[in-house]
């Protein structure tokens, strides 16, 4: 009566008064509830309902942390370019961008080398998901001659490298405004403007972060000439106390982020070593296809804890999966154990080993 095809996989309450009009015994609200949670079916459906707690990322000094991402394919231009490989620092919030025909790990390292490394310095870490444009033997080998932490967000968590995918929405809505056809042409312009704009978290310009100066506009009028002596008093004395209160006003941005994330409650996961678990597929939702197919893969059992969250897992028959994943995507899986509930029909007890 739960999962006939007639009776439709209802929850608890349903099921339990879809019995209740024929049947009765005792424990029977606590069997239908045992029932219902370990039905299969059941289990692959509906969505996760865990939520970490919200780490803020700590940011030290411009160009140290740079997040890098792919986004496209986009609408073929006359070039022949397809997507855009994006950057932005995390402290000055400067982003870069370049068109790209191919999403390859070649065209990703040489970006990286050319407008990051050659532009900017080495940064101590970069951050991106772990697509094959950025984790192949390539990229391993640029971070390593670089010294770069390379670090690979667990799946599905856009919180890691959520900088940049905010921009990269900037970014393409500034690209349609200007022209849809050919917007490769467009990058520097967008990329100017938002250099040039002040960013909500620092209150302050990337520009300006960058450069400890104001960027001059077309249309601004010639004021007097900065003497050399004014602009390295800048570069000395105003420039450190620019990026401290970038780093003060992340801080408290960080902050208020974080409280308003926490306040809609936390139900961070918590799993055992060994306790088997299923893993939600949220690539699914984004297809018509997935839609229909189960939304949950496994079970798999719990191989290793890590201390942000994520979690090793590993196949029932010991395989360990290479790629840890966030565990606001896991859910517990419950076995169904064979139970015979003690059935009253008309007075007399009965067994029925047949499904409620």
């Amino acid at each position: 009566m739960h999962d006939n095809e007639l009776s439709g996989h209802f929850g608890v309450e349903a099921t339990l008064d879809r019995i209740k009009e024929s049947y009765w015994w005792k424990n029977m609200k606590e069997d239908v509830e045992e029932y219902v949670k370990t039905c299969w079916n059941c289990q692959m459906r509906g969505k996760p309902r865990g939520k970490n707690e919200l780490m803020p990322i700590k940011i030290n000094g411009p160009f140290e942390m740079i997040g890098i991402d792919i986004v496209g394919p986009l609408k073929e231009t006359e070039k022949g370019n397809k997507y855009i490989v994006v950057a932005m620092d995390y402290f000055t919030k400067w982003p870069e961008a370049a068109p790209l025909k191919e999403a390859t790990a070649k065209e990703v390292v040489e970006f990286i080398w050319r407008d990051i490394i050659c532009r900017h310095g080495c940064p101590k870490k970069i951050i991106s998901d772990r697509g094959t444009h950025f984790n192949n033997r390539m990229m391993e080998e640029l971070v390593e001659r670089c010294g770069i932490n390379h670090r690979l967000s667990t799946p599905y968590r856009p919180q890691t490298n959520g900088l940049v995918e905010r921009f990269n929405k900037t970014l393409c809505e500034g690209l349609a405004k200007l022209g849809e056809e050919n917007w490769d042409k467009h990058i520097p312009s967008v990329l100017f403007a938002y250099r040039t704009k002040k960013q909500s978290s620092t209150k302050i310009k990337p520009f300006y972060a960058t450069y400890g100066r104001r960027a001059k506009l077309p249309l601004d009028k010639d004021e007097n000439k900065i003497t050399l002596a004014d602009r390295v008093k800048i570069l000395i004395e105003e420039l450190p106390v620019i990026r401290r209160k970038i780093k003060e006003n992340v801080k408290e941005a960080q902050e208020k982020q974080k409280q308003q994330h926490d306040k809609r409650g936390i139900r961070k996961p918590k799993f055992k070593i060994g306790e088997k678990v299923l893993l939600y597929e949220a690539w699914r939702e984004k297809q018509w296809s997935g839609k229909l197919q189960n939304k949950w893969k496994g079970p798999y059992l719990i191989h290793e804890e890590f201390g942000n969250g994520a979690y090793k897992l590993k196949e029932l028959d010991g395989r360990i999966l290479k790629t840890p994943q966030n565990g606001e995507w896991l859910k517990r899986f419950y076995d169904r154990r064979g139970f015979t509930p003690k059935i009253v029909i008309k007075g007399k007890e009965v067994f029925d080993k047949t499904r409620v």
